[in-house]
């Protein structure tokens, strides 16, 4: 069954999630939330739930629920004195149906007022190192299998895109034509090492930050899988730039570069990695990342928009002028970097 405001109802009263009383006072509420997934947010008197069903019936859209059940199923068991991730307190499989907790009076970052602020970059990059550290036992290889991106072969491999828009193969068709691409996307393919359980999509969207500001939560597990953890460190770079894409003038790179900042540094720390090395891998994944978000943003487009141009672009200079960049985007040098590392 598929589930609506309307039917969520039932569907939860029937696995015991809350009593007919608190309906019928009119503690009862359902509010959508659908993005790639469908969500609705249930009130029921106290308690608040997060009802997260595939949108489709197709073996993608339920493998991708599917997968994050099994992470949290996976993390039940963990040691993590703070958990990063939302309760899961039920996985329906036949109906593809997750019943999280939902994380009352947390804001994504996305919407905060305070997301460029150097104490919440810091703290994201606490967390993911942390994450990424403690994911590192390779025995979750075989069971969160995943793969080299496919935008690194955007250069060789169109046809086998499932329904490309013409927005989509005309920034496609753009990136064949230059060789800097190519060259760019081949090495980042070379230097891809599998070393740590990934989440896959860790943007701005996907953090939510509690309401004393002290701590993070990150939602969203669907595409969790074994991969380079500076995938997810150039996820969150490129969520951070795309608003100055989107509305430079209304966010100016200067006003992020603290954020950023304060992110490499504590990722670095938190790893014990050389700071410099480190950001300039990340930099470089980060310009495939701005093709990604491109590509995707140009799904069922007629033509190239203006932000996938700029998007383009971006991640051009940054193949082609790393050291400029950084400089550009981060507000340091890499050679200032290596000083403080």
């Amino acid at each position: 069954m598929f589930l609506t405001e309307a039917n969520v109802l039932h569907y939860l009263m029937d696995r015991q999630f809350g009593d007919l009383e608190t309906v019928v006072s009119g503690g009862f509420a359902v509010r959508s939330l659908t993005r790639r997934n469908l969500n609705l947010h249930v009130t029921w008197g106290a308690r608040e739930y997060l009802v997260k069903q595939a949108k489709g019936w197709d073996a993608g859209a339920r493998s991708s629920v599917e997968r994050e059940a099994a992470f949290y199923r996976r993390q039940e068991t963990s040691q993590r004195s703070a958990p990063l991730f939302p309760q899961c307190y039920a996985y329906d499989p036949p109906n593809s149906v997750l019943v999280l907790e939902f994380l009352t009076g947390h804001t994504d970052l996305y919407d905060a007022a305070d997301r460029f602020a150097p104490e919440l970059g810091r703290l994201c990059g606490e967390a993911m190192g942390t994450f990424h550290r403690e994911m590192e036992p390779g025995n979750l290889a075989s069971e969160f299998p995943g793969s080299v991106p496919w935008v690194l072969s955007l250069h060789e491999v169109t046809e086998d895109l499932a329904e490309p828009s013409a927005g989509q193969r005309e920034l496609a068709r753009v990136v064949k034509r230059y060789a800097e691409f190519a060259g760019a996307l081949d090495r980042l393919r070379a230097e891809w090492r599998d070393d740590t359980l990934t989440h896959g999509d860790w943007k701005l969207e996907n953090c939510l930050i509690s309401p004393d500001r002290s701590r993070l939560r990150v939602v969203d597990w669907e595409f969790v899988s074994w991969g380079d953890s500076i995938w997810d460190v150039s996820a969150l770079l490129q969520s951070y730039w795309n608003s100055w894409v989107r509305s430079p003038s209304e966010y100016p790179i200067e006003e992020i570069q603290p954020a950023l900042r304060a992110f490499l540094d504590a990722y670095a720390q938190s790893r014990g990695w050389d700071l410099a090395k480190f950001a300039a891998r990340a930099i470089r994944f980060a310009g495939a990342r701005m093709l990604q978000t491109a590509f995707v943003n140009l799904d069922k487009a007629e033509e190239m928009t203006g932000e996938a141009v700029r998007l383009m672009q971006g991640s051009l200079n940054i193949f082609t002028r790393p050291d400029w960049a950084a400089e550009q985007l981060i507000g340091t040098p890499l050679r200032e970097m290596s000083a403080r590392a």
